[in-house]
């Protein structure tokens, strides 16, 4: 009988060696994203998820899939500016022993931002073995972020091969919980079919990101236009190319749909939100595009986005709410052409009503964005 334990641990560990990679990562020299003057920083928080699975220990083109990962990783890494971020790296199918399943741990973070603390932890990533929890690996995640304030990137680095079920349905519960303070970016290593369809839907479901194959990052100018479209908002030169309002620019007066208030700022009634949320519903559209109308024909006027609640809960949690419905009209307007770095974002919480917040209809006007034109 021990005999026979013995044969069985013995074909057990060769097969655990067989489907363990070791890894070794090669120096790194990509640089940060150039002109950092002309970007502004949309992201305050991002963490990886590193698929470290059996699968990835398989042969990719010169290397195996878990090194061209973390290779990748590791550029990623260069290429961040010191910028104030929170940062993590939560990996998962990596085991630490014989018969791991649905192994998911978070190496480092969620912590201040060090280009060597996330090197140092990849650094520990040298076997890619067990199961692909992937489902598993973003409820955690969504539980990593939670504790967090501001928007967050949140970048999965994997083959696509899940060996769990309700991958689709983490990726959803993740952004109920953050809405639009959340992106989801997918890195596909390898080229399987399907396992590029799956990342594809979990960067959809994210709203603001997208899917990539790591062989279009495998450059550092290809690298640092990755970390630049995820981490920041790109600025634009005003309507003659001069970035000067001048004589050849024609500056803005009131946008059709909004109404300038006593203190001077543009009121854009339509642009309402619901209760306890900052999405920008689609009626917010037609009158946000006036803005940008008119505000393209004088991009380098400077703008205060201004945002309020109703007294519905705690003055801490709507002076969080108000910030963000603030920098969701912030990103419509970015998105729109408008120069970011003309724009400010700030929550005013239930400070400032601007009707009275007893009655549905007076908390409805008073969940709301003003634009201060400087």
């Amino acid at each position: 009988m021990k005999r026979h334990m013995h044969v069985f641990v013995s074909l057990a560990l060769a097969a655990f060696l067989f489907g363990c990679a070791a890894v070794t990562q090669p120096p790194q020299a990509c640089s940060p994203p150039a002109q950092q003057a002309r970007l502004v920083q949309k992201a305050d928080n991002f963490l990886v998820i590193l698929d470290t699975s059996e699968t990835m220990a398989g042969q990719y083109k010169t290397a195996s899939a878990l090194q061209l990962a973390t290779c990748t990783v590791a550029r990623m890494n260069q290429c961040i500016p010191d910028i104030r971020l929170n940062g993590g790296l939560r990996v998962y199918g990596r085991g630490y022993w014989l018969f791991s399943i649905g192994q998911t741990d978070l190496l480092y973070g969620m912590t201040p931002y060090e280009k060597s603390g996330l090197s140092e932890a990849l650094g520990n990533v040298t076997l890619a073995c067990g199961d692909s929890p992937m489902a598993k690996a973003l409820t955690r995640a969504t539980e990593d972020l939670k504790p967090l304030s501001g928007t967050s990137a949140v970048i999965l680095v994997s083959d696509g091969k899940a060996t769990d079920q309700g991958v689709t349905e983490a990726a959803q519960a993740m952004k109920k919980a953050f809405g639009d303070r959340v992106c989801i970016y997918t890195i596909q290593i390898g080229d399987d079919y399907n396992g590029a369809k799956l990342l594809e839907q979990i960067a959809k479901i994210g709203g603001c990101g997208f899917s990539v194959n790591a062989d279009k990052l495998a450059g550092c100018s290809e690298m640092s236009a990755f970390v630049e479209q995820v981490f920041f908002t790109n600025t634009c030169p005003d309507a003659d190319g001069d970035s000067v309002c001048d004589g050849k620019d024609a500056c803005p007066g009131t946008p059709a749909g909004a109404k300038v208030n006593a203190q001077g700022c543009w009121v854009i009634e339509d642009v309402l939100f619901d209760l306890n949320k900052a999405v920008l519903k689609p009626a917010a559209a037609p009158v946000l595009d006036q803005c940008v109308a008119v505000l393209k024909k004088c991009p380098s006027v400077k703008i205060s986005i201004e945002g309020h609640t109703d007294n519905t809960g705690s003055a801490g949690y709507n002076l969080d709410l108000s910030r963000r419905r603030a920098e969701a009209v912030q990103r419509y307007f970015a998105e729109h052409g408008i120069c970011a770095a003309n724009l400010s974002a700030q929550g005013f919480g239930l400070s400032k009503p601007a009707a009275s917040n007893s009655t549905p209809q007076g908390r409805a006007k008073n969940r709301r964005v003003e634009l201060h034109v400087k």
